[in-house]
């Protein structure tokens, strides 16, 4: 009788071992939208750049993609499917959930803005990669990584309109930046996007537009990959 219980007890120690071990949660990653580090606002807002640029923002898009987190105890995680357009005219795209994520504590996490060559070829033009999101150029030009537009006295155009549709995924126009953040043990992700460390990067009155893959694009891109860190 003695022998079975201890068989038991060992059967249920294992059983529970290995029930805690793989503990599963769906998790929400925040993004917050900051300019100088208060929110975002859109259209009536203005904010004045270190370069006295006074500007006002109208539309801000752009593509997380391909989540990676090292867990505490060596391991990654990899969402499936990774990619989440993030609008700042939709508060619900600044929730990211990610599903059956381990729940141990994150050491470190990973994601490109914008969407890799593989992705822009597979041509899986639906959800948050549907062509109607307004991220999609053309089969050869493929999908819009960041996409900025607004209002500054500076811009020398007519309309004093900025724009800035930044993406290309072919080997010279590759204009993909890969983020990596340090959590230190964090058990929840909030991303904070400080769009004045973009703004306060460039002279609106001497770059306005750009609107093309090409080197102009990929300058652009490594400039604006400054301002995502961990809040």
């Amino acid at each position: 009788m003695k022998k079975v219980f201890v068989g038991i007890f060992i059967i249920a120690f294992v059983c529970l071992s290995f029930q805690v071990k793989n503990d599963k949660k769906d998790l929400i990653v925040l993004v917050h939208l900051n300019f100088q580090k208060k929110p975002l606002v859109l259209n009536d807002k203005k904010y004045i750049t270190k370069n006295k640029d006074t500007v006002s923002i109208t539309k801000m898009k752009f593509y997380i993609s391909n989540i990676i987190l090292e867990m505490e105890d060596g391991s990654a995680y990899k969402e499936n499917s990774s990619v989440h357009l993030v609008d700042a005219e939709n508060l619900s795209s600044l929730e990211l959930k990610l599903n059956n994520v381990p729940d141990l504590k994150i050491n470190k996490v990973s994601f490109d803005i914008g969407i890799d060559s593989v992705s822009n070829v597979s041509e899986k033009f639906e959800g948050d990669l549907d062509p109607t999101n307004g991220m999609y150029w053309a089969w050869n030009t493929g999908y819009i990584n960041m996409k900025l537009e607004g209002k500054s006295s500076s811009c020398t155009n007519a309309k004093k309109e900025f724009q800035f549709h930044i993406g290309g995924y072919l080997p010279k126009q590759n204009a993909l930046q890969k983020i990596e953040l340090s959590l230190d043990g964090k058990q929840n992700i909030n991303i904070e996007v400080e769009l004045s460390n973009w703004l306060d990067a460039i002279s609106l009155k001497e770059t306005n537009s750009i609107m093309i893959p090409g080197e102009k694009a990929i300058k652009m891109a490594q400039l604006y990959k400054n301002m995502f860190g961990f809040e």
